[in-house]
């Protein structure tokens, strides 16, 4: 009898081992504040365990995406608190392929303004402009309307809400992407995972365990792989073993004094507070009566004086 309980001792560690191996989660995007939600889970995909996970989710008529280069960090390379904090984002990713001498290998747009060439190339443009977010291939690319943000890298991972299909091949990912209702999705991983797996999970029903998204671009990964957040309460980062000429910021529309909100973190406190400094105005609304610049009266001449007549009446 006692062999027989030693010989189970074994199979019990073994089967408490797996009860206690986390399994995997559901996207639970919870909010920052602001038009901002994000999750942090174990993500499950297709093949292979699940894998450490970042969602970053925003309303692109209250926060903006900005290539962040040397320009605004002083360095050559840089990592993703490095680009974050450059221009007082809330969240920082890496960003386009670059060549050997880190020149941008694909379309940059920022703010309206084109920092790099396209290359009609087997890749994808993520773009965020007036008709809203989409992911054109690189070789149809054509400019939209009121456009603020574009980023060419490869290659497009989900299509029409459909998960493209690769050759098998293990790395960290970046990417971008935008769900049905317009809302922009900036996405990292802390493990390793396949393009197919990665695409799937992208293109997923949030029902299934994905994030359900129409149209998703892989940004430059792998060794480059890098997050950086920094609101809301929220602290979190993906750390790489190397640093990058060019990084994406998640940055807030109109927010004139962004480094302050950002460095104390807490939107929370912005209410009241914010209101006895001026609060930030929101995204479609014009200005607000402090920041607006004011009118200049045209000036008048000075009125000459009347003469006075002399004792003759003149």
């Amino acid at each position: 009898m006692q062999a027989a309980l030693v010989g189970l001792v074994p199979l019990v560690v073994a089967l408490s081992g797996c009860a206690k191996r986390p399994g995997p989660e559901r996207v639970q995007l919870k909010p920052l504040g602001q038009g901002l939600d994000y999750d942090e889970l174990a993500a499950g995909y297709s093949s292979g365990p699940p894998v450490t996970t970042y969602v970053l989710r925003l309303d692109p008529t209250r926060w903006a995406l900005r290539h962040v280069t040397a320009r605004h960090t002083g360095q050559k390379l840089s990592d993703a608190r490095g680009f974050r904090e450059a221009v007082g984002a809330a969240a920082a990713v890496n960003g386009i392929y670059f060549d050997p001498a880190y020149k941008p290998l694909g379309l940059m747009v920022s703010e309206g303004k084109q920092l790099s060439r396209l290359r009609r190339v087997d890749h994808g443009v993520f773009t965020v402009s007036a008709a809203g977010p989409q992911v054109q291939h690189a070789r149809r690319y054509s400019k939209p309307a009121g456009l603020d943000f574009a980023a060419e890298c490869g290659p497009r991972l989900v299509v029409g809400g459909k998960p493209l299909t690769f050759k098998p091949g293990l790395a960290r990912r970046t990417a971008l992407g935008h769900d049905a209702r317009g809302q922009v999705y900036v996405i990292a991983t802390s493990g390793v995972v396949s393009l197919g797996d990665f695409a799937d999970f992208l293109a997923r029903p949030v029902s299934k365990g994905g994030l359900g998204l129409e149209a998703a671009l892989n940004l430059d990964g792998g060794s480059s792989t890098m997050f950086d957040l920094h609101w809301g309460g929220e602290d979190a980062a993906v750390r790489s073993a190397v640093e990058v000429p060019a990084g994406v910021a998640v940055v807030r529309r109109d927010a004139r004094d962004t480094r302050a909100s950002v460095a104390s973190g807490d939107d929370a406190s912005q209410g009241a507070a914010g209101a006895q400094r001026g609060a930030l105005p929101d995204a479609g609304a014009g200005p607000s009566k402090a920041t607006r610049s004011p009118k200049r009266r045209p000036k008048r001449r000075p009125k000459r004086p009347r003469r006075q007549p002399d004792a003759s009446g003149r």
